[in-house]
């Protein structure tokens, strides 16, 4: 009403009540088509009709919205090209998770620019548990600190769901050098320094600083030399190209049985089953140089808590179980498992720590 007046207040020639009443209509019709209609004879039939319509279609919308995880195809992103461990990892728990939730599980590998573009494309998917990435120590602690520009947030733009597992290292280098052992390569890289070089997965990728905390460890010059994931890298270890490498044992292994490439030391407490000849780093005196490297999933921010915690379930099952041991085992990982939260922490934990040593090296942004 207008005040003093006692009249209906009007915008044109509609009355207020109208225009009420066309507002409710025009959101009813969004979800549900009602017969065409004239403003002025809407009767309280027709608008009663169309808001119930529209109360259904909206009905049906929430518990859409709302439908229990997942409601169809579950995708996995992973930043890295196929062979290496992320990738290797995503398609075990792809497989797993598809055959216990009865739903297709999809590993959509997106590489290139260190895992950047790949974990980029999953910070913007709809955050409701139906898109997943494979995240790194890589992407998510030293990429961001290392790289001249990186569009995400390690941190703020992700929700950790789940620390997968621990990736053994070793030192890699080529067969043809004539080195057998550690301090052999240590004596042939510093009587050469500067001509040898190092490959890697990628600038600010775990095999690019590794090997730079290697290289200061050891007190030897070796250029870098970045590649197209791990598993590019490896391969030009084996071909001669370039001479060394910190990479996985999951990666490296292959190689090495077909006599290309040969393994050092392993970063790990206790010797690998896989390559029990090999000392482990501090047999060969770099015990303070802690390379171990976590493989988790994650989501993108803003997925609800309840989904976040479903998922950590499932893969909790998955990892827990006797196959998944004995399979860690055969590729040289190390089960984490663990809540949202503890993953949560170890991530900022470990963005921090790097971050730290990265300053101190005195990396310039790549």
């Amino acid at each position: 009403m207008q005040a003093g007046t006692g009249r209906a207040s009007r915008v044109g020639d509609v009355p207020f009540e109208e225009q009420i009443r066309h507002r409710v209509y025009s959101r009813a019709i969004r979800f549900a088509p009602c017969p065409a209609y004239r403003m002025t004879s809407l009767s309280k039939l027709g608008l009663a009709a169309c808001i119930g319509a529209a109360a259904f279609a909206g009905s049906l919308f929430a518990a859409t919205a709302d439908a229990p995880w997942p409601s169809r195809p579950v995708r996995i992103i992973v930043a890295q090209a196929p062979g290496g461990p992320p990738d290797l990892i995503g398609r075990y728990v792809a497989e797993k998770l598809s055959r216990n939730l009865g739903v297709p599980v999809i590993v959509d590998n997106r590489p290139g620019a260190s895992g950047i573009i790949g974990i980029d494309q999953a910070a913007h998917a709809t955050p409701d548990g139906h898109t997943l990435v494979i995240a790194t120590l890589s992407t998510h602690a030293l990429v961001p600190h290392v790289a001249a520009s990186v569009p995400y947030d390690p941190l703020r733009d992700f929700v950790p769901v789940s620390n997968l597992f621990r990736s053994i290292k070793a030192v890699w280098i080529s067969a043809a050098l004539p080195a057998q052992t550690l301090p052999e390569f240590v004596t042939y890289a510093a009587a050469r320094p500067g001509q040898l070089n190092f490959g890697s997965g990628g600038v600010g990728s775990s095999n690019h600083v590794d090997a730079e905390l290697f290289k200061s460890a050891a007190r030897i010059d070796l250029a870098h030399v970045p590649y197209n994931g791990p598993s590019a890298a490896i391969a030009a270890v084996a071909s001669g190209d370039v001479q060394m490498m910190i990479v996985s044992i999951t990666t490296g292994l292959p190689l090495a049985q077909a006599g290309r490439v040969r393994p050092l030391v392993v970063f790990s407490a206790d010797r690998s089953p896989l390559l029990p000849g090999v000392p482990t780093a501090g047999e060969a005196g770099l015990k303070d140089l802690d390379l171990t490297a976590w493989i988790g999933l994650m989501a993108p921010a803003g997925t609800p808590g309840d989904v976040v915690n479903r998922i950590n379930a499932e893969v909790d099952a998955v990892l827990r179980s006797a196959d998944t041991i004995a399979w860690a085992r055969r590729n040289g990982l190390e089960i984490a498992t663990g809540s949202p939260a503890s993953f949560a922490a170890t991530v900022a934990d470990d963005h921090a720590r790097w971050g730290t040593a990265i300053r101190r090296m005195r990396l310039p942004p790549q």
